[in-house]
């Protein structure tokens, strides 16, 4: 309860009393959770002061640890440290000894270095003197023949265009036959047009100006065709042939209208010409005697009647056959003479393949019968030279090692020369192991004379040279030897000339040294001869090597061209062999038509009449190719003559086969135009062609 007595200062007062008391009582409510707060973390304090002991002492406990072991570690590395100072102090006793060595070796190398720098030197100055005792220098001015690719390359042209030359005039002879057979034969068949015409009032030249237009047109059409085949075509294939050898632009093809000109000329006058004898001797009868058929060609008694013998022993159509070969004489020649014609031609051409395909055979199996040729390079001391040869020889790869001395030289006779190999054995015994030299004429072995030369039979007939003539050897000097020609020897590739070692010594007065080596494998494989040939062009004494395989290969590929041209020949007679037997067959047919109606009608049966015609053709094809076979002998040795360029010598041989093929090509001509024979003489009219025209 209040106290009603209380001054308002006294209540003032205690009021402020009460306040304060309640102040310090909640600073006391305060403090004492203060403290009760600070009691709290001094215990979490003192566990986490416990916990850090522990973590402490644990760490103590882990360092001690740590130490015992570093302190085991670093005994260990002691010995280890000790055990390796003392391996170096090892090896650096090793190393000291070790140079005290290299310093002795190096006094010594440079002694050896010293003595011959010396001699190194010395023969410095020598090599300076013989310098300038050198003459001046002299220049060698070449022209476009010295490139032995564009020299081929001119003579398999050379050999083309030989051939050329003589393969044109036998086509042209029978091309020329064939025409006129057919232009006149294309007359007489209209002779009753001509009568005709002349009766309706036509003069001869009109009349005749009619057949002259039809063989001009003739001539012009098939001439430029012939034209367009032989500037374009043709030369097209030959050069993509060259093209399989050399490394050659396209060609630029054009017309030569000269040489095409005179051909169409030839021909123009040649089949105009016909045609205007052939019109004109059928314009000096009457229009009356035109217009009937022409009257058969009597029969005559032949030569071969008059031979009992023989002729008794014929049968009846025999007989008819031969009186009918010989009742048609021009016929008969141009069938004769076709025939003959191809058939030479085909054999020619066969011959002369014969001919190429000999040439390398005979020159790399039969001459040469070394497999590789090993060139040594120069300013070897023969020392060195007979050490390789020695090692050489020792190869079990390896049967023969032949020395020889070989050089380009220039061999002039009068006013003729040729470039050619010298080729001078060390010993004549061993070059016979590897090269035959057999005389051209007897085939005989010939030896090496003293003083005298062997030259090769090529070179001999370009030079003009027999044996027993004198001849001038010229070496890249101009230095000029007379020498005597001994014996002329066989060869088919390129020219040489073999002299002896004495002979050689003697001419130039100079010691032999040997500079090529021929050598002959044994029977190896081709791997095993080229494993060989890279052995030894990697020897430093080989300067380079040639082997006769390669060679062969390379020159095999150089008469490709040839090969390819006797192909086009070939064919190109085989065709023509069937122009001439077809055509000579259809004016056979036409000239004979109302005698085989007639035959037909009095009982003959199609395989009779087509015996009667065809037995004639056969008899006159096999006299042909008889005739052939000799002609095309002599025309392959004119044309081998004529073809052969200067490096070649080819082998004049035609193989028998090659007669054999020539025939049957010819034969198989004549059978297919036998056939169309066959067909042509079913169709035969009978009635028709025995009709009258009157």
């Amino acid at each position: 309860m209040k106290n009603p007595n209380l001054t308002t200062e006294e209540k003032s007062l205690l009021e402020e009393t009460k306040k304060s008391l309640e102040n310090q009582k909640q600073q006391a409510e305060t403090t004492k959770q203060q403290l009760e707060s600070g009691i709290s973390q001094i215990n979490s304090g003192i566990e986490t002061g416990k916990q850090e002991l522990e973590t402490g002492k644990q760490k103590i406990q882990n360092a001690k640890e740590e130490l015992q072991s570093q302190k085991s570690q670093l005994e260990k590395t002691k010995k280890s440290t000790y055990a390796q100072i003392e391996s170096a102090k090892t090896k650096l006793e090793e190393a000291k000894q070790e140079i005290a060595t290299g310093e002795e070796e190096l006094n010594k190398s440079k002694e050896e270095f010293e003595a011959k720098i010396t001699d190194a030197e010395s023969k410095l100055i020598d090599a300076k003197e013989k310098i300038a005792e050198i003459e001046n220098p002299k220049w060698y001015i070449l022209d476009r023949y010295a490139n032995s690719g564009y020299n081929s390359f001119i003579q398999d042209t050379e050999s083309i265009a030989n051939i050329g030359k003589v393969f044109p005039i036998v086509f042209f002879v029978v091309a020329t036959l064939i025409s006129l057979t057919s232009m006149t034969r294309m007359v007489e068949e209209q002779r009753t047009q001509i009568g005709t015409l002349k009766a309706l009032g036509y003069n001869k030249l009109q009349i005749a100006s009619k057949y002259v237009m039809y063989a001009s047109l003739a001539c012009i059409i098939g001439g430029m065709l012939g034209m367009c085949v032989g500037f374009v075509l043709l030369p097209k294939i030959i050069w993509m042939m060259y093209e399989m050898m050399y490394q050659m632009t396209d060609i630029s093809l054009s017309f030569n209208f000269e040489q095409g000109g005179i051909g169409l000329l030839l021909i123009s006058i040649c089949i105009i010409g016909a045609t205007i004898y052939a019109v004109m001797r059928e314009l000096i009868y009457t229009p009356a005697t035109l217009m009937r058929p022409k009257a058969p060609k009597k029969g005559k008694r032949v030569l071969l009647e008059k031979i009992p013998f023989i002729w008794k022993r014929l049968n009846f159509t025999q007989k008819v056959t031969v009186r009918n070969i010989f009742r048609y004489k021009k016929r008969f020649l141009m069938t004769i003479i076709g025939i003959f014609g191809c058939t030479s031609l085909i054999l020619a051409g066969f011959g002369l393949r014969d001919s190429i395909r000999h040439i390398l055979p005979s020159q790399f199996e039969k001459v040469f019968c070394y497999d590789t040729q090993i060139s040594l390079k120069n300013g070897l001391e023969n020392e060195q030279k007979e050490e390789y040869i020695k090692n050489l020889k020792q190869d079990e790869r390896v049967n023969e090692v032949v020395e020889t001395y070989m050089k380009l030289l220039t061999v002039i006779h009068e006013s003729n020369e040729e470039e050619v190999q010298v080729i001078v054995p060390n010993q004549q015994e061993e070059i016979e192991k590897v090269i035959s030299l057999n005389d051209v004429e007897t085939k005989e072995k010939v030896e090496l004379k003293e003083n005298e030369i062997c030259i090769t039979d090529k070179a001999a007939q370009l030079l003009n040279v027999k044996v027993g003539d004198t001849v001038t050897l010229k070496n890249g000097d101009d230095e000029e030897k007379q020498v005597k020609i001994s014996n002329i020897v066989e060869n088919y590739i390129s020219h040489y000339v073999y002299m002896s070692k004495s002979t050689y010594e003697s001419l130039y007065g100079e010691e032999y040294s040997t500079n090529v080596l021929l050598v002959q494998n044994k029977d190896i494989s081709d791997s095993e001869e080229e494993a060989l040939a890279k052995e030894i062009i990697e020897q430093k004494e080989v300067s380079s090597i040639t082997r006769t395989s390669s060679m062969m290969s390379i020159l095999d590929d150089t008469m490709v061209s040839l090969n390819y041209v006797v192909v086009i020949l070939i064919v190109s007679a085989g065709l023509l062999a069937f122009v001439v037997l077809y055509n000579l067959s259809n004016v056979n047919i036409s000239e004979r038509i109302r005698e085989l109606a007639t035959i037909k009608v009095l009982g003959f049966y199609d395989r009779e009449v087509y015996s009667y015609i065809t037995r004639e053709t056969i008899l006159l094809t096999l006299i042909g190719i008889a005739l052939g076979l000799v002609g095309g002998y002599f025309l392959n040795y004119f044309i081998l003559g004529t073809c052969e360029i200067n490096m070649l010598r080819f082998a004049k041989i035609i193989k028998p086969m090659s007669y054999i093929y020539s025939a049957l090509i010819t034969v198989g001509f004549t059978i297919i135009v036998n056939i169309i024979t066959y067909f042509a003489l079913k169709k035969i009219d009978m009635i028709e062609s025995l009709k009258s025209v009157e």
